[in-house]
């Protein structure tokens, strides 16, 4: 083969792999964009939480939740005297009525208010 033609044949198969390289880099580009674009959309669904704040209270009642989750229905009268439901994970301890308890009061962006047991006060 001619000098001459190996330099046209290669440079044919550099245009070919460069055609080929080009079109994977879109469709790369492409669904990069599209992941950006569903993470932005569910991150502004997302109802952030705007302030955290510890707030006191006594269980008035505790009953435990059978199923797969193993938690207790806490009702708690806060100390301004609201009165309020939240859940206990059973490995924080097991919950009695009477008992002091610290939770976190959580508001959110769009105004929902929820709490977490922080933890158990034992005397």
């Amino acid at each position: 083969m001619k000098a001459e033609a190996r330099k046209k044949l290669d440079h044919l198969i550099f245009m070919q792999r460069l055609k080929m390289a080009s079109i994977a880099d879109n469709i790369g580009l492409a669904v990069l964009g599209f992941m950006l674009f569903i993470g932005y959309t569910e991150e502004q669904r997302i109802d952030k939480v705007t302030t955290s704040i510890a707030v006191h209270g006594t269980i008035m009642q505790a009953d435990l939740q059978h199923g797969a989750s193993n938690s207790y229905l806490l009702r708690v009268r806060l100390e301004d005297g609201r009165l309020i439901k939240t859940y206990s994970q059973r490995s924080a301890g097991i919950p009695y009525k009477g008992e002091q308890v610290v939770l976190t009061e959580m508001l959110h962006k769009s105004g929902l208010k929820n709490y977490k047991l922080t933890r158990l006060i034992r005397h």
